[in-house]
């Protein structure tokens, strides 16, 4: 016993263990209350705020310890070293498996004590479920503890992964997190529903708590997007990879819940099928942490985890939680109370209906591409994946049938609308939309008839909507208008998309330092390296002046990883309305010697034989006493070689020199040699203090400037991505706030209407 204990860092594994003990006594305390003993709520509450202190002191440990740089404890030495910069120290905290599981678990706790608050008189019943729910967490972070102690202190960290050192990386996962925690909320309602055989009420609780998991999963998936395009170069912000997929089906899940809790609270209809969904909704996140946690998916994906052993536990999470869904269901679904579908053709029922059928269809296409890994593994021996191409061809008919009905849903009521009224309701949007589609089209230049007609549908379904914002506006409020503000949202985005995807201009195009390169009304000058400054890396100076008169200043960055020795590649975005200007480095290769017949590095006092030459690197000669003084003032530095060269038993000695400024520009003329040839000094390494030199027979030594090679892309209206995401979310926060209301009155109308029935 003693000997295990001396493996684990005490104050961090005492708080886990508490946290067990709290979390069953919470647990124990809801199973009398369901039992009917009232009394014992108290104790489950107090249970349960116990337990989340436990895991938010289990938390503050491990920040402490990251903070000190506590290289005994095996997840600190993984994830962190000396010279990592302080918030990313802090971020090491969910950079590995462990720690991102333990924030998912902090997430969880927090979120349960205003979701006992919310749950009214279903607190017992739902807090039990939930509780449940974070169990699976408690049992993985047991096994795998994060509070493992090394067998010696070693004295640096291994350091985080270069890839990981953003500001994004800061906020990104904490806010995902959150968003991943959000998702047991209506399981647990449903699961408590069926459990007590109540379900009339659970979508009126369930309802807001499942919005508030859409406008932060949205919000997640947004960050990663734009920390993707901002950060890593390769010009994009989606590029189907499986573990951006595994955030986005839950999503996908979550918007298709949404309009059916809607249809259940205003039409009394599809209550089973949205119990189904409340608990799809949590397995998917499940299933979507094995993919990416269990090493499935290590061959196909940069983001994903390898395994730790977790397979089987994720696997037995998924089962239990399926398991319980499917039984309950299965024995109280013919006891669901549900009003049957009738509603006409042309109605605002039928409508919504076709669109999350259609939004069910794209989540099982994106579910079905991000498994190909995991299924072709049953049939070949080498499993494989879909690529972009797959998920683009599936989801472009579904997608032009989504900005469709989203055009047709804000003039349908619940009753049958004839034809000839909602013609004529839907004239003024269509008219402008298409004037908004064929400027955007002839700006962009776009080409492809299936693309001006998803181009016409967005438009039309931006301004349908538009109008239907500021029709309720002006009679109801602001506050409701959340569902229609996030449709005109879906339209700004779904234009963003297309223009930014389908009609960018990229180039790959070397700049020579000095000259003006031609990139279509684009003219880029490659003007200086700048050296590495304290934290601030490598990057290029490129002047960039457009066709408009426009000229600005790009720094793109490409530099070498100190630890990994890993080649990192930052982008320069110059932002506009219009469009985004994108220079990513591709390589940089510094001044050199054309037309050398031999190349080598000579340490000082060290010879080598090139050909029929033999030379010697005698010693340096450094013009001035203080480079760095030099440099600060604007002056060049000049450092001398001298060199010893024998060939044909006649020896010279000669100064060769290497001149380098501020502005990195780097001068090493020849130097002609009197027993044929020339030399030329092209590279000092002050660290080894060793020098490079070309050698020419023929004497040409002629002098090539440094040369940067970038992928220049320029992405018209991608803006509107953005501005689209911030719309879609700005309308789920207004949702989300005005359901939180109506869910605090639903004990106050039981009580008035069992009131009523007992005066009758």
């Amino acid at each position: 016993m003693s000997q295990a204990l001396s493996h684990l860092y005490l104050p961090g594994a005492v708080t886990m263990w508490c946290a067990v003990f709290f979390a069953l006594a919470s647990l124990w305390g809801y199973t009398r209350a369901l039992n009917g003993d009232r009394t014992a709520l108290t104790y489950a509450r107090r249970g349960y705020n116990f337990y989340a202190l436990s895991v938010v002191l289990a938390c503050v440990v491990m920040v402490i310890c990251l903070w000190r740089r506590d290289f005994r404890i095996e997840y600190v030495y993984q994830y962190s070293g000396l010279d990592l910069a302080s918030h990313f120290q802090m971020a090491a905290l969910w950079a590995g498996q462990k720690g991102s599981f333990l924030l998912w678990l902090l997430w969880s706790a927090l979120i349960g004590i205003p979701v006992a608050r919310s749950a009214g008189r279903s607190e017992s019943s739902v807090m039990w479920v939930y509780l449940l729910t974070q169990f699976g967490l408690l049992l993985i972070l047991t096994k795998n503890n994060p509070f493992v102690m090394l067998p010696e202190a070693p004295p640096d960290g291994a350091g985080l992964n270069p890839l990981l050192q953003d500001d994004w990386m800061v906020i990104h996962p904490p806010v995902m997190f959150i968003g991943y925690a959000s998702t047991a909320i209506p399981f647990s309602f449903a699961i408590a529903a069926l459990w007590r055989g109540d379900t009339k009420d659970w979508a009126t609780r369930a309802f807001p708590w499942t919005l508030a998991g859409f406008l932060v999963l949205g919000t997640a998936i947004l960050m990663g997007g734009y920390w993707a395009y901002k950060t890593l170069g390769w010009g994009g912000y989606w590029g189907w990879d499986p573990v951006e997929n595994a955030s986005l089906i839950p999503w996908l899940v979550d918007v298709i819940l949404i309009h059916g809790l809607y249809l259940e609270k205003t039409r009394n209809r599809y209550r089973r099928l949205n119990l189904v969904l409340a608990c799809v909704l949590f397995l998917t996140v499940l299933y979507g942490t094995f993919l990416t946690r269990s090493g499935v998916l290590a061959d196909f994906s940069v983001h994903s985890f390898v395994d730790l052993g977790l397979s089987a536990w994720l696997v037995g999470l998924m089962g239990f939680h399926a398991f319980m869904a499917v039984g309950l269901l299965a024995y109280r679904w013919r006891s669901i109370e549900t009003e049957t579908n009738e509603d006409p053709v042309f109605s605002r029922g039928t409508f919504l209906v076709l669109s999350t059928l259609i939004v069910g269809l794209c989540t099982l296409a994106v579910t079905f591409g991000t498994s190909a890994p995991l299924i072709t593994r049953w049939f070949r021996d080498n499993p494989a994946q879909v690529g972009p191409e797959f998920y683009n061809t599936v989801n472009m008919p579904l997608t032009l049938l989504a900005a469709f009905l989203l055009a047709l849903v804000p003039f349908v009521t619940w009753r049958e609308t004839p034809a000839d009224k909602l013609a004529a309701k839907l004239v003024p949007s269509l008219l402008v939309g298409l004037v908004l589609a064929l400027i955007v089209g002839l700006a962009v230049h776009v080409e492809e008839l299936i693309h001006w007609l998803l181009l016409g549908l967005a438009a039309w379904a931006l301004m349908a909507n538009l109008q239907k914002v500021v029709t309720l506006a002006r009679q109801n409020g602001w506050a409701s208008i959340g569902g229609y503000l996030a449709h005109v949202g879906v339209g700004i985005m779904l234009i963003g998309v297309l223009t930014s995807s389908a009609y960018d201009f990229s180039s790959k195009v070397t700049l020579p330092q000095g000259e003006t390169v031609q990139v279509g009304d684009l003219s880029l000058t490659f003007q200086r390296f700048i050296p590495r400054d304290g934290r601030n890396k490598e990057r290029m100076e490129v002047r960039v002046e457009r066709g408009d008169g426009l000229s600005y200043l790009a720094y793109p960055k490409l530099f070498v990883n100190d630890r990994t020795r890993q080649l990192m590649a930052n982008p320069d975005v110059k932002k506009t309305f219009l469009q985004d200007f994108y220079i990513s480095p591709i390589q940089y290769e510094p001044a050199e010697s054309m037309g050398a017949d031999h190349r080598t590095v000579l340490a000082k006092g060290a010879s080598s034989v090139l050909g029929d030459y033999e030379v010697r690197f005698l010693d340096f000669e450094l013009q001035g006493h203080n480079a760095g003084t030099q440099l600060a003032a604007g002056q060049p530095v000049e450092v001398g070689a001298r060199l010893e060269i024998t060939r044909q038993g006649q020896t010279e000695s000669v100064r060769a020199v290497y001149r380098f400024d501020q502005a990195g520009n780097i001068d090493s003329p020849p130097v002609s040699l009197q027993t044929q040839g020339a030399i030329a000094l092209t590279g000092i390494d002050p660290q080894t203090g060793s020098i490079q030199i070309a050698l020419s027979k023929s004497g040409d030594l002629s002098p090539v400037p440094p040369r940067l090679s970038v992928d220049v892309t320029e992405k018209p209206l991608i803006v509107l991505v953005w501005y689209g995401l911030y719309v879609i979310l700005a309308g789920g926060l207004i949702s989300t706030w005005k359901r939180f209301q109506q869910s605090s009155r639903v004990d106050e109308i039981r009580d008035r209407i069992a009131e009523a029935q007992a005066g009758a």
